[in-house]
C-alpha cells in the first residue's frame, strides 16, 4: 500500500523554549491535530471487512494532554498544549484513514459504525510520548502499539504484533515536537496496516501438507 503522510495542523501559536514547554502562566491552551490528508480511497473488491476497536491507551495516556517523560521515567504533560481530543480518538481516526486506503479490505469501520465485519483489529497504545534524556535537550518521540487481529466468526486470533517507532525532535520547541509526533505516528500506523495485511494473507493461504 502507498505510504501515507499524516501532516501536522496546529491551532494557535506554538509554545517555544524549554521553560515554556514545562511551565507557563498563560491561560490559553494550544490545540494540536495530527490529521490525515485527503486520499484517494482504494478500489475495493469483494474482500473481507474490518472493524477497528477503540484503541486502548496505557495508564497516563488516556487523555487529550500531550505526554512527556522526564529523566527517571517520571511521567508529565506539556503545559498549555493538548491534542484535539482524547488520544484514543486521535489514534482511531488515523487508523481509519490508513485502512480505508488499503485495498486488502473491502470495507473498514470503527466502533462508531454498525458494520458486522469479518475481522476485528484491537490496538493498545503502550507509548505515545516525548521522552527527555535531560531537562534541556530535545526529546525523542516514541510511539509503541500492540495489535491483535481476530476473526469474528469463531473468535480465532490470527496473530498479534507490536510496532515501535521513534525519532528525535530537532528542537525543544512545541512545534518541532508535534511535527515529529506526526511523522512517527505516520510510520507506526502504516506498519500496523502492513502487518495486519500479512496476517490476513497468511490466514487465507492454503495449508502446506
Amino acid at each position: 500500500m502507498s505510504h501515507l503522510r499524516l501532516p501536522l495542523v496546529s491551532l494557535g501559536l506554538a509554545l517555544s523554549g524549554c521553560s515554556g514547554l514545562f511551565h507557563s502562566s498563560a491561560a490559553e491552551v494550544q490545540l494540536y491535530v495530527i490529521q490525515s490528508p485527503p486520499v484517494v480511497i482504494a478500489v475495493h473488491g469483494a474482500g473481507p471487512t474490518l472493524r477497528l476497536a477503540r484503541p486502548l491507551p496505557a495508564p497516563g495516556l488516556n487523555t487529550d494532554r500531550i505526554v512527556l517523560t522526564r529523566p527517571g521515567n517520571r511521567l508529565d504533560y506539556y503545559v498549555g498544549a493538548r491534542w484535539s481530543g482524547p488520544l484514543s480518538d486521535v489514534v482511531s481516526d488515523l487508523l481509519l484513514s490508513v485502512f480505508r486506503a488499503d485495498p486488502a479490505w473491502s470495507a473498514v469501520a470503527d466502533d462508531r459504525g454498525t458494520l458486522n465485519a469479518d475481522y476485528l483489529l484491537q490496538t493498545s497504545v503502550d507509548r505515545f510520548s516525548a521522552d527527555y534524556a535531560t531537562e534541556t535537550a530535545p526529546p525523542t518521540i516514541r510511539v509503541d502499539l500492540h495489535c491483535l487481529l481476530i476473526r469474528r466468526s469463531d473468535g480465532v486470533l490470527l496473530g498479534s504484533f507490536a510496532v515501535s517507532r521513534s525519532q528525535p525532535a530537532a528542537q525543544n520547541r512545541m512545534a518541532s515536537v508535534v511535527e515529529v509526533f506526526s511523522q512517527v505516528a505516520d510510520q507506526a500506523l502504516v506498519e500496523v496496516a502492513a502487518q495486519a495485511d500479512q496476517l490476513l494473507r497468511s490466514a487465507k493461504s492454503p495449508a502446506v501438507p
